[in-house]
């Protein structure tokens, strides 16, 4: 395989000696050469969802936004057509009802999963076709990961949701945060972003998925791919509707996917005409951050702040040398930043300090890994564009099976933003992720006597002070460890 000798700006920027790119046309057989386009049964009148939807745990009618649009998916698939969908984890057996009804009708189905559960919806499926992943219809658990070297740390973590046909739309394709769980519903914040029509990107997810049914005991390089890029040459993402990464992939500070992306940001952008200057926003979503890679992309987006973005972050749960990174104090003051971790259930308190607070994180928080960037990107004005998918930003991530996925778009991006406003305008949905304390400071002043003379005295007082502290909050039982 030849090299390229450098990136030409986009996310499939990277050294082909860590890259694999599925070619425009092509989908990847379980062999790995290249197949035909599926043929299209007669579609009907249905359309598959478009765009962006997201579950609300703190209300029930919210709970199961993103299941019923998959569920209604499922439904529509015709008889010819494929169904593959690669998950870290399924327990909700209507799904599985759906599946198991698309093959009863001649449907293909196709399921990856991550091998840390066995339960009653999985048992099901296995039951009606089986778990050989070189069948037409399988349900398949990778060994650890599917692309990644087979050991304890690393799994199969991507959500993508792939349907041939769906009634009238083709080629749908549907990627976010969201597993099929009750958990995710219930529990959790999710996104699934669902387009369909782009058969070049279609095919290079079905190339994907069959290449994650091998399920290797080696690492595998990245692959990259945007359907056919605009330029006609290589992925962009400031140019290309969609682009995404498959990982596992090495991340270090300096060829970290999200530090490449913030280095294109441009925070202040003076109106040419008028010298107005205007600022880029950030809305950061993130299910949680830590470890070393934690750390040094906390210092990225912080650093936004610093430039001058508009900078608004949520997390679920973030270590405590992260957090004391992104919440570092700077000229601006500290970058805003509230946690989606709530507990409410205090009939099952956990409390690590003794101190009459429950340190479990019981009921609700976010399992988004979602980012809105409104303004400047690689030197163009007005971009809206989102990064979401599956990729936390942790150290983990980077060995797991993951996707990184940006959509560019107004409408899309107000969507997202729209969602991140209702969580952070919301006490009952985040809490800030500050502490605000009261010190004691002595003060001196000076004061002139009746008779003329001047003494000075010290007075005490109270003044509220906001410091970075460690969250208390732990892991609690709905908490899922990916």
């Amino acid at each position: 395989m030849s090299k390229i000798s450098r990136l030409v700006g986009g996310l499939c920027l990277v050294l082909v000696a860590t890259l694999v790119l599925v070619a425009p046309g092509q989908a990847v057989s379980d062999a790995g050469a290249p197949t035909a386009a599926e043929p299209k049964p007669k579609p009907s009148k249905w359309e598959a969802p478009s765009g962006p939807f997201f579950n609300d745990p703190h209300l029930a009618k919210g709970h199961f936004e993103i299941e019923r649009r998959v569920i209604k998916t499922i439904r529509n698939t015709p008889k010819g057509s494929t169904i593959r969908i690669a998950i870290y984890s399924l327990d909700r057996v209507g799904v599985s009802r759906a599946l198991v009804a698309a093959y009863r009708r001649g449907v293909r189905v196709q399921m990856l999963l991550n091998d840390h559960w066995e339960n009653g919806a999985v048992k099901m499926l296995r039951d009606e076709f089986g778990k050989n992943p070189r069948r037409d219809s399988f349900v398949y658990k990778c060994k650890q990961s599917c692309r990644g070297a087979a050991n304890e740390f690393n799994n199969l973590h991507s959500k993508f949701y792939l349907f041939s046909q769906a009634g009238k739309s083709e080629d749908v394709i549907a990627v976010g945060s969201a597993n099929m769980t009750r958990n995710a519903a219930i529990h959790q914040w999710n996104d699934l972003y669902f387009t369909d029509g782009d058969h070049e990107l279609f095919r290079q997810f079905v190339g994907l998925f069959n290449d994650m049914r091998k399920d290797y005991d080696t690492r595998q390089e990245p692959i990259a791919f945007c359907g056919t890029p605009a330029n006609g040459v290589a992925c962009d993402d400031s140019l290309d509707k969609h682009t995404a990464v498959a990982f596992p992939r090495v991340s270090r500070p300096k060829d970290d996917l999200v530090v490449h992306l913030l280095d294109r940001v441009r925070c202040l952008t003076p109106d040419p005409v008028t010298g107005e200057v205007k600022r880029t926003r950030l809305a950061l979503s993130m299910h949680t951050m830590r470890g070393n890679r934690g750390n040094y992309l906390a210092e990225a987006i912080r650093q936004k702040w610093v430039q001058g973005c508009d900078v608004r972050v949520t997390y679920g749960l973030i270590g405590y040398h992260t957090k004391g990174a992104i919440a570092a104090p700077t000229k601006r003051g500290r970058i805003p930043l509230r946690s989606t971790g709530m507990d409410y259930d205090l009939d099952d308190n956990f409390d690590l300090n003794n101190d009459g607070i429950d340190d479990l994180i019981l009921d609700y928080y976010s399992h988004q890994k979602y980012l809105v960037i409104e303004g400047t990107f690689n030197g163009v004005p007005d971009t809206s564009m989102v990064l979401t998918g599956s990729v936390n930003w942790s150290s983990l991530s980077t060995a797991n099976d993951e996707v990184w996925f940006t959509v560019r778009g107004a409408v899309v991006a107000k969507k997202y933003l729209k969602n991140f406003d209702y969580q952070w305008n919301n006490a009952r949905n985040t809490r800030n992720a500050y502490t605000t304390t009261y010190a004691n400071f002595r003060v001196r002043r000076t004061v002139r006597q009746p008779d003329g003379t001047v003494r000075t005295v010290w007075r005490t007082v109270r003044r509220p002070v906001t410091t970075v502290e460690p969250d208390r909050y732990l892991p609690g039982p709905y908490w899922e460890a990916d």
